[in-house]
């Protein structure tokens, strides 16, 4: 049996998500409802739902000299390749 569900979404969202779905080929409902189905198969999120570490200066910074550390290392293998 079919029941009706009502929530409130973000209207860009909603736009955003008709879009999609329609380049799919199929409808809000349809999507909704594959969701619900992963859902219940997965007995919860059927994604990882996490709380990411904002990204700041400071991890930022050692991401950058991480990456410069990296290049380093590696700068006579490059020069190698482009000889």
């Amino acid at each position: 049996m079919d029941s009706n569900m009502t929530f409130r979404i973000d209207s860009e969202v909603k736009a955003q998500m008709a879009a999609i779905c329609d380049a799919l080929g199929m409808s809000t409902s349809t999507a909704f409802n594959i969701f619900a189905n992963a859902f219940v198969r997965a007995k919860g999120m059927p994604f990882a739902v996490t709380i990411q570490e904002p990204v700041t200066a400071v991890s930022r910074e050692k991401m950058l000299a991480d990456t410069d550390q990296l290049l380093s290392e590696f700068a006579s293998d490059y020069k190698r390749m482009a000889e």
